[in-house]
């Protein structure tokens, strides 16, 4: 059996279609860039995904507090600037115990993975 020839000159008809729909090939391909977003955050880590790292200001730094209870926000600020709500007033490395600082202190714990440390503070009037 031999394939029917197309006489010169006349156009050669398209291929057939694959059979698949373009919204079928769309939503293949916003699958496949599913799967690289959960690979890449799986790689990352969750935590690191959607966490901050821990700011780390010295004494006599001022800081920004805000939000509260089990995860309040906390961000480096200049002295001067209107956000600043805490003075640093002592570091201290090597826990997570925020009885480390005395009563006329507040104290915000602060870790990422073994970087742990309390940072006492004053807060600004």
């Amino acid at each position: 059996m031999s394939t029917p020839q197309t006489p010169p000159g006349r156009p050669v008809p398209p291929a057939a279609a694959s059979g698949r729909s373009l919204r079928t090939k769309l939503l293949s391909g916003l699958g496949v860039l599913l799967v690289i977003a959960v690979v890449m955050v799986a790689k990352v880590g969750i935590r690191d995904a959607f966490s901050e790292d821990p700011v780390r200001a010295g004494v006599g730094d001022c800081v920004a507090v805000t939000g509260g209870g089990d995860a309040p926000k906390v961000e480096a600020v200049g002295c001067d600037d209107a956000r600043a709500t805490h003075t640093v007033s002592k570091v201290v490395d090597d826990t997570f115990d925020p009885k480390v600082c005395d009563d006329e202190f507040d104290a915000l714990s602060q870790q990422l993975d073994s970087d742990r440390f309390v940072l006492c503070l004053t807060p600004r009037k």
